[in-house]
């Protein structure tokens, strides 16, 4: 929000999800962080991973459906290799699978927008057995349930956390601790 002063505040929700992100970078795991829009999904993950693996994270989001091959490139382009995408599928598999011998922390924000063939594509990069690779998919409506209608994916899934609305007893707990000018409010 980028208020004056404010600063993160470890809510339960946020206290829950480091514990789950720790715990699948330990793995190498996939999990899943989802919710409602304005809940704070992004905020929470984003906040997590700047404290634990801020040089391996590395985001990837699409507005719209994308291709295994949109999907190809945005790897190769986030894990920052060189040169020019290989022409042929067999050749980018071959350097994105190499490149993931190297430990990453992959966050698919607003996950729900993959279709199943680029969720069985992540999944094939993760099984490899050479793969140091964590995977994080956030997303608002639908991406629970997409993930979930995979079993291939489903089966796979270190953790699934649902962050909802904070209860008002914990808002009115944290906002003076977020914001200093709500230290001197009084709650109605």
């Amino acid at each position: 929000m980028r208020l004056p002063g404010a600063q993160v505040v470890s809510t339960r929700a946020l206290l829950t999800a480091r514990e789950n992100i720790r715990a699948a970078i330990d793995a190498k795991a996939m999990i899943c962080i989802y919710g409602q829009a304005g809940n704070g999904k992004s905020f929470a993950v984003n906040a997590c991973l700047r404290e634990l693996a801020p040089k391996l994270t590395r985001r990837i989001q699409f507005r719209a459906r994308p291709s295994t091959r949109d999907l190809r490139h945005e790897l190769f382009h986030a894990l920052g290799l060189q040169g020019r995408p290989p022409a042929q599928p067999i050749e980018f598999d071959r350097t994105l699978r190499g490149a993931h011998q190297e430990p990453h922390v992959l966050v698919y924000d607003e996950a729900q927008w993959l279709s199943k063939l680029c969720f069985e594509y992540l999944r094939y990069l993760w099984d490899d057995s050479d793969s140091d690779l964590t995977i994080i998919f956030t997303g608002g409506n639908g991406c629970f349930e997409m993930l979930q209608s995979e079993p291939m994916l489903e089966s796979r899934v270190y953790a699934w956390q649902e962050i909802d609305r904070m209860p008002l007893d914990e808002v009115l707990a944290v906002v003076p601790a977020f914001h200093p000018p709500g230290r001197t409010r009084t709650p109605n």
